[in-house]
């Protein structure tokens, strides 16, 4: 698991993550990135990508900026993964749960994160530690430079984004690694957030679980043509990787929901939910986030190619801490992490 701690403007911090994946400090990977070939049709996808993360983020541009300058690498290349990351393969993975205080001991509501891909991409894991000049400081995780595939913030507002079953194919827009970077970085309830991804246009098809200190729980379900929100009243959120919405629907793969285990997952989470004996524990999330699917949690593994669960969290919105499991919660240790909302650098 990889740390990082940056602070300053989007340029700063940038420039930052540029110096160390230049000393190898971070994931080589990205810095074997900055020097692929990269064909003229997808550089010109980037291109136009970048101009809607112009007009909707520029901050973002800026960071990328200071990672070139940062690692001597040509910008051009530098940007194009973060801008218009094509997945190898995009199978069912990734859970998310959000549950407001009233059914939390702490009376805080707690988010449960464990995400899914590859085996050979767990090494990848990198913990940011985020505090933006002119906006939130966060704590946030991805396997992917300056991107972010879930965290929370100092607000405590917390977000995780998963895979939908879109049957169409990328379109110019906001890759979700993005818009949940930008979440954290500027978004301090729920609604603040789904305005912002209701507004923007979208890469592919993704669900967003979003939860705030104020128990605000929602699930927003996108994808190039359409986007929906999905409101919980029952005190519990839960995003696998279908569209609940009969509209967003209408926009995934045919028979979708039978393959996979997404909707093994997310009925595991309901079973989980209505078998509690009182509050939810710290430790009853826990269970349910290092039980195997196949046994009613939510540690996953593919089937018929190496992978599944990679990374966990545990976090009480407004806290000090985060629980986070480095390798699938099933076979390793939760380990406790600071949230370090103020940076001593």
């Amino acid at each position: 698991m990889y740390q990082v701690k940056v602070k300053g403007t989007y340029y700063e911090m940038g420039y930052e993550q540029g110096t160390m994946i230049k000393e190898k400090t971070l994931p080589q990977i990205w810095f074997e990135s900055f020097h692929e070939t990269v064909p003229l049709g997808r550089l010109k996808f980037a291109n136009q990508c970048e101009e809607i993360v112009r007009r909707y983020m520029p901050g973002f541009l800026d960071e990328l900026h200071g990672v070139a300058d940062g690692a001597d690498a040509d910008y051009q290349k530098v940007k194009v993964w973060p801008l218009c990351s094509y997945a190898r393969f995009n199978p069912q993975s990734c859970s998310a749960v959000a549950i407001s205080g009233e059914h939390t001991t702490e009376g805080k509501p707690l988010f449960i994160r464990n995400y899914d891909y590859l085996d050979s991409d767990r090494e990848y894991l990198t913990v940011f530690w985020t505090e933006l000049k002119k906006g939130y400081a966060s704590l946030g995780f991805s396997d992917s430079l300056s991107s972010r595939y879930c965290g929370f913030n100092e607000k405590g507002l917390a977000i995780a984004a998963s895979i939908g079953g879109y049957a169409g194919q990328p379109q110019p827009g906001l890759v979700f690694s993005l818009v949940t970077r930008w979440v954290l970085d500027h978004h301090s309830t729920t609604n603040e957030a789904v305005e912002f991804l209701t507004g923007v246009p979208h890469f592919h098809g993704w669900n967003f679980l979003l939860c705030d200190l104020q128990n605000n729980i929602a699930k927003v379900e996108t994808c190039p043509e359409r986007v929906e929100v999905v409101n919980f009243d029952e005190g519990i959120g839960i995003s696998t990787n279908h569209y609940v919405s009969k509209e967003m629907r209408k926009f995934e793969e045919q028979n979708w929901v039978l393959e996979g285990s997404t909707m093994k997952r997310y009925n595991n989470v309901l079973q989980w939910f209505q078998s509690r004996n009182g509050p939810v524990t710290t430790d009853y999330a826990r269970r349910l986030a290092r039980s195997r699917t196949d046994e009613g949690g939510l540690c996953d593994r593919f089937t018929g190619v190496k992978g599944g669960t990679l990374w966990s969290w545990i976090h009480t919105l407004g806290g000090t801490t985060a629980l986070v499991s480095d390798g699938p919660p099933c076979k390793n240790d939760y380990q406790t992490l600071p949230t370090h909302f103020k940076l001593n650098k």
